[in-house]
This record gives structure tokens, sequence and C-alpha cells, in this order.
């Protein structure tokens, strides 16, 4: 491998730095003498150390089961999967990193299913990035218009302008100006929310045109590989960041839940890269192809990896759109666009604690529609039943109507789930035949493809027929947040978390992740499976409880 993308991709992994200097400095400090015997935690340390080393050169040449397994031996050095869980700070902090180390050198074998977009998808209206159309005189005024702007003008992300940006910028002007307005008019509902978001995860403001690019803020575009949502998430990437997809709700449409999910991804993938450039191509594209990308060419940024040819034309061109987006957004009346934006985004939320019909909150039609347009996470008319209770978004002053309402609505049931066990040579086709359910929807409702192989032995659900039980709750009214009311329609109501808990255990509930339960907690999973001296791919069952770190 190429010396540059040797230090690229090291710069994923702190481990390098600490194991040469971290430990020779903990050497120092407890063995004054050198007849001495080295502490435990240096000896554990070291021997990670050198087992991770072992991973990483196999990740990087390609052999993922076996990096896998050298992973899984540096991390049960550090803390085996039973006994207490490491004391020393020096050595908990180390094993945290050495277990996030280990996840970005997995990265490298990650299917391009992983990716935001997945194979350098992009807006069904903006496919023309592959190919951009503009002529010379349009590059040039391009050019013109970029240096009359740009002055004295600071961005939250680097703004290289050359060619291929200018060869965007133009088509933006001229052949797909008619696509960019409309993209921009809708992107006034959702920034100021994208803005806060990205603020609060510390990732740049700018990045919020990622979405113009990959869904022109479309709340419900989908792509040909399955990718939903103004952010385009793939069903297995939105599941590893939080966003439940299932046959009543999908979250990957619900414009706040998916760009707190996009901003994290974000972050995560400039860890691994350090640069925001092939950050973005690793959104589109997948960060598996853009660092094998890397390592077969040597390349040791964007510019360089775009120049090769390695990666799509899509994914070429996709960094040089975020950047044309940019400048077009920051100042449209300059670049030749008369935008009339959307007005934000605005609601109040009432917490259901049991399954109703939309119809049966809503007096007129008009007023269901408003539901819907507030909740596109919804795939049925009928809220969800979760532990927690569903946060239903409401029109601002409808609380108390929509409260109201509730408490006479009918409970409405799901679906009755029946259980098939999969037998040798079955298929999702025969399955859904044999049921007289469509293959579509025997999918969604496991989280499968429709194209999926389910192997022998795999219990699947299948959806069955739905109706309405009349069961009445008396609604009582919460104080959430400033004033906010939320509905509790049973006594029992589940403890609310967040960033100032100081739960020392938690039980682990149905739909439980272990990142769900370390957002939920403000900690990390790595953090997770070292208080609780768990192995790094220990699957959790409802029922389990874990010790969960005093927040300071």
């Amino acid at each position: 491998m190429p010396p540059k993308t040797r230090d690229l991709v090291g710069k994923s992994c702190v481990l390098l730095c600490l194991v040469g200097t971290l430990l020779s400095c903990s050497a120092n400090a407890r063995r004054p003498a050198a007849a001495r015997r080295p502490p435990p935690e240096y000896v554990a340390m070291t021997r990670a150390g050198a087992i991770f080393e072992q991973g990483r050169l196999a990740a990087l040449s390609g052999d993922f089961d076996c990096a896998r397994e050298y992973f899984r031996q540096a991390v049960e050095v550090l803390r085996p999967p039973s006994g207490p869980a490491p004391s020393d700070r020096e050595l908990l902090s180390f094993s945290i990193q050495l277990y996030e180390s280990a996840l970005r050198y997995e990265a490298l074998a990650g299917p391009a299913e992983e990716a935001g977009t997945s194979d350098g998808q992009v807006a069904s209206e903006l496919t023309g990035i592959a190919a951009p159309q503009a002529s010379a005189q349009d590059i040039v005024e391009a050019k013109e218009a970029i240096a009359s702007d740009t002055v004295g003008v600071t961005y939250d992300i680097p703004m290289t302008v050359n060619d291929p940006v200018l060869k965007i910028l133009a088509a933006f002007q001229n052949d797909l100006h008619g696509v960019i307005a409309r993209g921009l008019a809708r992107s006034g509902r959702y920034i100021p929310m994208i803005h806060k978001i990205f603020e609060e995860e510390g990732i740049p403001r700018d990045l919020a045109q990622i979405a113009l690019i990959e869904s022109s803020f479309l709340v419900n575009a989908r792509s040909p590989m399955k990718a939903h949502g103004i952010w385009q998430f793939m069903p297995r990437t939105g599941r590893h960041y939080g966003l439940t997809a299932n046959a009543v709700v999908d979250e990957r449409s619900d414009p706040e839940k998916a760009t707190r999910a996009a901003a994290r991804y974000l972050s995560y993938l400039h860890e691994i890269f350090d640069d925001w450039y092939l950050a973005m191509a690793a959104y589109n594209a997948g960060e598996g192809k853009i660092l094998r990308s890397m390592q077969r060419t040597g390349a040791n940024n964007f510019w360089e990896l775009a120049a090769t040819g390695a990666i799509r034309p899509q994914t070429q061109n996709y960094v040089p759109a975020v950047i044309a987006a940019t400048l077009i957004a920051r100042n449209p009346a300059h670049y030749g666009f008369d935008v009339e934006y959307e007005q934000p985004l605005a609601y109040e939320t009432v917490r259901l604690d049991r399954p109703v019909h939309l119809k049966h909150l809503s007096a007129a039609e008009t007023a269901l529609d408003e539901l819907r347009r507030l909740n596109p996470e919804l795939k049925t008319p009928i809220t969800p039943r979760q532990p927690e209770g569903y946060e239903l978004k409401v029109p601002v002053g409808s609380r108390d109507e929509v409260l109201l309402a509730f408490a006479g609505a009918p409970t409405a049931t799901f679906p009755v789930a029946r259980r098939h066990v999969v037998r040798r040579g079955e298929t999702l086709a025969r399955i859904a035949g044999r049921y007289r359910v469509s293959v579509a929807t025997l999918a969604a409702m496991n989280g499968l493809s429709r194209r999926a192989r389910v192997p022998k032995g795999r219990v699947l659900v299948i959806p069955g027929r739905s109706g309405e039980t009349i069961q009445y709750a008396s609604a009582r009214s919460g104080r959430r947040g400033r004033g906010s009311r939320v509905l509790v329609a049973s006594k029992s109501r589940p403890k609310p978390t967040g960033r100032r808990a100081e739960a020392k255990h938690y039980q682990v509930r149905t739909g439980d992740t272990l990142y769900r339960i370390a957002v939920r907690h403000g900690t990390t999973v790595a953090t997770l499976l070292a208080v609780n001296s768990l192995p790094s791919r220990v699957k959790i069952r409802p029922g389990d409880r874990l010790k969960i770190p005093r927040l300071r």
C-alpha cells in the first residue's frame, strides 16, 4: 500500500500513536526500576496493541474474517467477557479507543448497501450530475459569478473551486435550473431544523446541502436501491443509526430523526478520513468502497481519487455538486435563482400510549392530510404501539383538540401476526403465496428486501388482518419542556432519560440496540461494552440489565 494511503488510513486509528507513545509513557511512569515487574494494565495494553496491529494488517490485506478475530481477541485481552469491568482509567480509555478503531478498520469490509445512498445514486431529479452539460461560455460565466460573490465570505466546509465545480455550477444555473430552484424552495421547510441539529452534533452547517443533492428535499424520495427520505438512508445504515423501518413506521422519512442520524453518520465518516470531501464521497458510495479505492490507487485526497476513475461518475461529481449547491444556497439571487422558500417546519407533539387511527384524531379531511404531512414516517393510518409511547406531531395550536379526540378514540389493532419457520428451499415468494400476502408486505414486515434469500430456520412474521377494538382511556396531560404537554393515557409511564440522568442500571426493552441505549444515556457503545465487560459483538435481549456510567 502506498505510504500516503497508509498515513491517511492510519489517521482513523489513534491506537497506532497510543501503542507507540502512551504505552511507552506508561512504562516509564510505572517501571522506575528495571527489575520491577510491569503493572498488569501495562501488560494488557501492550499485548492488546500487538494483537490489534495484526488485525489492522489483516484488514488492509483484505482478510476481514481474520481481522475481526484479531480485533475480538484484542478487546478481550483488555476486558474479558466475564469478570469486573476495567477499573484503571487509562486502561478503560485505551479499551474504548481500541474498540472504536477496530470498527473503522472493519468498515473496509462494508458492503455497498452500507452507503448513505448506495452505489453513487443521487436524487432522481439530479441524475444529470453524472455527466453535466455546460458550454464553455456557461463555465466562464459561472467562474465570474463565483469571483464576484465569495470575496470576504466564510464557509464552514472547504470551498475548492476547480473545473469540476465550475461545470456542475454552470449546469445548475442552466439545464438543471428548475430542479435546483424547486429543491431550494423546499429546503426552507427543513434548513433551520438541520442547522440546529448539525450545531448540536458539532458538524458544519453547510453540509445541509447534501440533502439537496441526495433527495432535492423530498421527504418521501426513494432511490432504486431502496434508499429513503431526505437523507436517503439505506435500511441497514438507518437501523445502525437508530432509525426504525418496519411495516408500520419508517423513521428514515422523519426529517428530524433522519437528520440526527445523518449528522452522526457524517461525523463518523469524518473520524475515518479526517477530510470532509472524502466523508461526503463515502456518504454517497460507502466508506468501504472509498477506503478500498484509495488503497488500490494510492490517492491521498478526493480530487486525486476522482481523477483515477476508481469511483463512479456520480460520486466523482457528488462533492463538486455539494460545493456548487452551497454557493447557490448562500446567495441564490446572485446565481440567478429567485426562490420563494417554504415556511419552516412547525408543530407540537402529543404522546400516544396506545395505537389509534388518524381519522379519529382529526375532524376534517384537511386536518387528516396535515397529520399525514407532519408525520411522513407513518406507513399506515394507524399510529405505532411503542413501549415509551409514540410522539405524534400535530399542527401548532391543535394539541388540546387532539388530546380530547384521543380520549374518546377507539384503540386500533394491527394485523394479527403469524409466524413461519423457513424450511429448506423456501423463498419469500413461495411463503408469501402460501399465506396469501404480497412479497413486498412480507419483506417489509421482516425488514428484508424483496429479493432477499432467507436461510433455513429463520422465523418470519406473517401479516394478518387488521381491525379496531373499542378501548377508551381517560386523558390527562403532563408538562414537558417549556410548558408543552404530552398525553399520558395510563397511570404508568416510563421515566424520561436524558443527558442529566444518573441511572446506574438499565433493563433492555424490545427494540433496543446498544447504540440507542448509548445515545439515550449520553454515552457510547464502546463505553457500555467496557463497563459491562461484554464482547464486541454481543447480542442484547429484552430483560437484560446493563450498567450505565454516571454522567458528569
